[in-house]
């Protein structure tokens, strides 16, 4: 059966292995990520040859208007990109959903790096291509993203191809009386929900709810996600989520307080993850997005004083298949509008969030 049942708990197992196993895995692609993103509907396709799963695509859908949606695989499929026949198969399972749905677009966000000749490949297939030159508020998802390459090295084989700064602020964040917490515990997490909510506040961005950090402990175990909290005397510090999948380490959430800056809390929750993912044999450290790559961004020269080496990954994009082919050209149109509205909304309450702080 190319739809996964997921009453089948055999089955699931089966399709979960397969997606945490295959070179281009990503944690989006995981069933029981469908646990956590739990506000819309979950449906799995896959294409099995001798009995076993050779491809396989997470699909999120996503309503739109009048009764039409996209199928959106966030970070999918799962397979060989470079096997187009093979994309095609899985987009053939899909046509169940197409029809129960009634999507007029298909949209993969792969797990893959920007080459021509896959663009190039895909547009002759039909396929719409949103990579370069398409803004952050055009896309779902960062095409870009700060890495750290371990070549089977540890911490401390790591250490000299830091930035001399930061090699400085990770001793010293070591040399400080910090206490580092591995604990996901329910008191530990509202912790953390309170140094988000400072970080969000000091920095004019959202945050997500508590219920989405409870589903993901709930369903990752303590060897895949990890909450670390850096403590001093009675006051905690920082905090970090860290995903560990698919031999990447992603260094996922954070959150710091407005006290004790000095002390560097930060750059020790970054020792932290980097020797776990080091230990656990991971590839990459991923250290995610971030806003503009220039040095007058602190997010930019936090992060590239470690990834120094590496820099960034760069994604494909977006890879829309369209469907109904009037009504994507709608949606397009109309997504970017309604994407900058929301902002303005959104910034206008951060707004009046600092102003009663």
């Amino acid at each position: 059966m190319p739809i996964l049942d997921k009453k089948n708990q055999v089955e699931v197992q089966k399709y979960i292995d397969f997606t945490k196993n295959y070179p281009n895995a990503h944690y989006y692609q995981d069933y029981r990520w469908s646990n956590v993103k739990n506000n819309l509907e979950c449906e799995c396709v896959y294409v099995e040859e001798n009995g076993k799963i050779v491809a396989a695509c997470t699909i999120y859908v996503r309503p739109i208007a009048m009764g039409l949606s996209i199928l959106y695989a966030q970070r999918g499929p799962i397979c060989d990109l470079y096997n187009p026949d093979m994309v095609m198969k899985l987009i053939k399972e899909m046509k169940p959903l197409i029809k129960k749905y009634h999507a007029f677009m298909i949209k993969f966000d792969p797990n893959v790096q920007d080459d021509e000749k896959l663009i190039t490949m895909y547009k002759k297939l039909g396929f719409k291509i949103r990579g370069k030159g398409y803004s952050k508020l055009d896309l779902i998802l960062s095409r870009r993203s700060m890495v750290l390459h371990l070549h089977g090295k540890t911490i401390e084989e790591l250490l000299p191809q830091f930035k001399k700064m930061t090699r400085y602020s990770l001793k010293r964040s070591l040399r400080n009386e910090l206490v580092l917490i591995d604990d996901f515990s329910d008191e530990r997490l509202d912790i953390f929900m309170e140094l988000l909510k400072i970080t969000a506040i000091r920095d004019g961005i959202e945050h997500r709810p508590r219920e989405f950090f409870e589903n993901i402990r709930d369903n990752f175990s303590h060897d895949e996600v990890r909450l670390y909290l850096v403590k001093h005397e009675d006051d905690y510090l920082a905090g970090a989520l860290g995903v560990n999948y698919g031999g990447r380490m992603m260094y996922y959430h954070s959150g710091s307080s407005n006290v004790k800056r000095n002390l560097l809390p930060n750059y020790r929750i970054q020792y932290e993850l980097i020797d776990w993912a080091c230990k656990s044999g991971c590839d990459v450290y991923d250290m995610g997005g971030i806003i503009k790559e220039s040095e007058e961004d602190g997010l930019y020269l936090f992060k590239i004083g470690f990834c120094i080496q590496d820099k960034m990954d760069e994604y494909i994009g977006e890879m829309d298949y369209p469907i109904n082919g009037l009504c994507y050209l709608g949606f397009n149109v109309s997504y970017k509008i309604l994407q900058r509205v929301r902002r303005a909304i959104v910034q206008r309450r951060i707004a009046k969030e600092q102003k009663t702080q």
